[in-house]
């Protein structure tokens, strides 16, 4: 008999429910079968697929409270949380990508100078089988994001999710198939790294959502392969307060977007640096905000418990290690006794500085660490000062002076006086450098993530361009020749 793998409420400890695991070895059947639905959807036009995917956005929104209670029983955040983040943004994505698809991978014209006896052009044409390694934090949408992107591609998807968040996955496939997408279009598989290892072995692309430790093992499977990989990985990502900024938004932001979700999102506020001249009036407004925000109370200011042991292991010893080094703890940092899960007070340090791990290392948890800085150039010296690179926010009144500053960022992705905003806009490219990541969801880029881009030319004239430059054998063109061209085409 199959194993099964069981879902467990974090609030609580007590059992979601149970899904079977996919054995390592039936990946490559479930992948020859992907492989025949790709030939079918691959065929079908561009408002064929739409019309397919408008269906399925439709179908979750029918059940989009049936998604976020599900997301909310397996992740323990507030169904107010997993609604918006989950199901909003999935339908979002879903629909910009069916009514965009066709200007995204629309074929383009390639200038070919100097060889004007020729034309060329770029056409999109999708990779085939696409492997999909989703995370928990928000499980349904980080499924989404490749899974639609890869579709509306005209490829087909092989989704593995989380195996903290099995039941979420199944949802998902159950939806697709309700919404009459092509038989085998969207196959779930269940399991744990050895599952997904076995993915990666036999698809034409994969793409991951998790930590960096991991996603360096999957491109590296990958490379072997030599397969791309779309990987969106870790972030430590620095809010930076400028003098001129507006310090009760900044503080109400940096409250938002370091705790939500219990501060487990990839483009969670960790780091804060404040100028000097702001710092004192800027912390007393980051108190307010932080007032009555609380862990395991149920009310609306409540933040959710972390997802299992290892992580709030995880976040705990940061926390503790921190403080012996010297840092301060300004609010929080307790452990609370919910009813069976894994809460940690909202955390604010200070007197870090950034060698500490805090600092460094991804926390992924209800925790903000806030360093005072003498000016901006030293702000963003210390932002940049990070093996990560996802997202970044910068405040300040000054439009240009903010551009200015998020142009120097080394991040894949900037906000300015807003918070984590990159991470739902469907219409721009969101991803990291450094360990955060490679590639990009969203938008064009996004989409053509999961193509071949494949330049064609075609000769103008009854005679090729080799011909009319006389590249052929025997050889008639001499040096003199050559260099004479070159002058006349290049001298400027």
């Amino acid at each position: 008999m199959a194993d099964r793998l069981v879902s467990y409420d974090p609030r609580n400890l007590q059992p979601v429910g149970d899904v079977e695991t996919t054995s390592p070895g039936e990946i490559q059947g479930i992948v020859e079968r992907s492989r025949k639905a790709f030939r079918t959807w691959s065929a079908l036009g561009f408002d064929e697929r739409k019309q397919h995917l408008l269906t399925f956005k439709r179908t979750i929104l029918a059940r989009g409270e049936e998604v976020a209670e599900m997301v909310s029983r397996e992740t323990g955040k507030p169904t107010s949380d997993a609604y918006p983040f989950d199901v909003l943004t999935s339908l979002n994505l879903i629909d910009h990508y069916a009514r965009n698809a066709r200007k995204y991978l629309k074929p383009r014209k390639a200038g070919t100078w100097p060889y004007v006896s020729t034309q060329g052009w770029v056409q999109y044409e999708p990779r085939g089988v696409a492997g999909v390694i989703s995370p928990w934090n928000y499980p349904f949408f980080l499924s989404i994001i490749p899974t639609v992107s890869a579709l509306a591609a005209g490829c087909s998807v092989i989704l593995k999710p989380s195996e903290r968040t099995p039941l979420t996955g199944q949802l998902l496939g159950e939806l697709a198939e309700e919404a009459g997408l092509p038989t085998d279009l969207i196959q779930v598989v269940q399991g744990g790294g050895e599952v997904g290892a076995a993915l990666v072995d036999h698809v034409d692309i994969i793409a991951f959502t998790g930590s960096s430790a991991v996603g360096r093992k999957v491109a590296e499977a990958a490379a072997r392969r030599l397969i791309p990989a779309v990987l969106e990985l870790g972030g430590k990502d620095p809010l930076i307060v400028l003098e001129d900024a507006d310090l009760r938004q900044a503080a109400r932001a940096a409250v938002w977007g370091g705790m939500v979700n219990a501060g487990q999102t990839c483009t969670s506020t960790e780091r804060i640096y404040v100028v000097d001249a702001v710092h004192d009036e800027f912390m007393v407004e980051l108190d307010k905000a932080l007032e009555g925000v609380s862990a395991a109370t149920g009310d609306r200011k409540d933040i959710g418990p972390l997802i299992d042991d290892r992580q709030y292991e995880h976040v705990r010893r940061q926390i503790d290690e921190a403080v012996a080094a010297g840092a301060r703890l300004l609010r929080g940092g307790r452990t609370l006794e919910g009813p069976g899960g894994h809460y940690i007070e909202p955390t604010v340090l200070t007197d870090v500085d950034n060698s500490m791990p805090i600092m460094q290392d991804e926390t992924f948890g209800p925790v903000i660490a806030v360093t005072r800085v003498p000016d901006e150039d030293t702000a963003v010296e210390l932002a940049n000062d990070t093996r990560y690179g996802l997202h970044a926010t910068v405040w300040s009144k000054n439009r240009a002076r903010a551009a200015r500053i998020a142009s120097r960022l080394r991040s894949g992705t900037v906000a300015i006086n807003d918070t984590a905003v990159n991470f739902v806009m469907t219409t721009m490219p969101f991803g990291g450098v450094g360990e955060s990541g490679l590639g990009s969801a969203f938008g064009e880029e996004g989409i053509r993530s999961y193509c071949i881009a494949k330049g064609i030319t075609r000769a103008r004239t009854p005679l090729p361009t080799t011909a009319l430059l006389g590249v052929r054998f025997p050889r008639r063109r001499g040096m003199a020749y050559w260099k004479g061209l070159a002058r006349a085409l290049f001298r400027w």
